[in-house]
């Protein structure tokens, strides 16, 4: 029997939003998409992945996805061993002018000779040196392990604009403040309100993504002042809410279906 080949390339498209539960490959998972929205999910964190972000799911992770709308983009699975480069765990990486070139000769490429598949891997070389060597911080909210920490993060992750302070949460899962502020920071690596901005970021990403407008988005993430939601965004990503999917980070659509 014919050893599979080191990189398989598959290019998808979804009518419906799509639910998939825990699972894992023995290969590492490249993913993006040129349209929709996904969210994936590990016990340690959740990973938001808007259009034209790169996700990255590290060989034998568990990990469930949820994707929002119709969703079209591009899943390229690679071996092991030509993975050790990128993060040990789940990642989605911003793009970049040469990682989008790349990603559209990859994915027009009809690799159905050894040349062509020779080719192909040299490309996917490239593309896993690139994200490597990357620096952009992830769209990552992590989750703390406890089971009362992890009850509120989901609670205040699927409703970020909850109003309930520190010590409210504190007395509703029965846990001093202090223990769940020092808990917390131990189990996440951020503070309690550190996490909750991050929380109310990546869920104004979210949305953003499915085309709500700046000011319904800061009002339901839980912001008063539309400016302070923006100011707020432009310091975390470096550009406006507005600009956020305006600079170059589509990928360009794929033009044959894989090989």
């Amino acid at each position: 029997m014919a050893a599979e080949a080191p990189v398989r390339l598959w290019i998808n498209a979804y009518e419906a939003p799509r639910v998939t539960g825990f699972h894992a490959h023995e290969t590492g998972q490249l993913f993006a998409l040129r349209e929709g929205l996904q969210v994936i999910e590990t016990p340690s964190g959740r990973w938001v992945q808007p259009p034209g972000w790169i996700g990255w799911i590290s060989p034998r992770c568990a990990h469930a996805a949820q994707s929002f709308g119709a969703t079209a983009g591009w899943s390229l699975h690679i071996d092991a061993a030509m993975a050790v480069g990128l993060p040990d765990g789940p990642h989605v990486f911003a793009t970049t002018p040469l990682m989008r070139a790349v990603v559209d000769r990859l994915t027009s490429l009809d690799a159905s000779s050894a040349v062509l598949e020779q080719r192909r891997l040299r490309l996917v070389g490239v593309l896993l040196d690139e994200l490597a060597a990357s620096a952009m911080p992830s769209l990552h909210l992590p989750m703390p392990q406890d089971k009362r920490l992890a009850a509120m993060a989901t609670a205040l992750a699927n409703n970020p604009a909850m109003p309930d302070t520190i010590d409210q949460w504190a007395d509703r899962i029965g846990m001093a403040r202090r223990t769940l502020t020092r808990r917390f920071a131990v189990e996440t690596g951020l503070s309690f309100a550190q996490w909750r901005q991050q929380s109310r970021l990546l869920k104004a990403v979210e949305l953003l993504s499915l085309g709500a407008s700046v000011t319904a988005v800061a009002l339901t993430v839980g912001y008063s002042s539309v400016s302070a939601f923006i100011e707020t965004f432009r310091k975390n990503f470096g550009c406006t809410p507005a600009r956020f999917f305006e600079e170059g980070m589509a990928l360009p659509q794929a033009k044959k279906k894989p090989a």
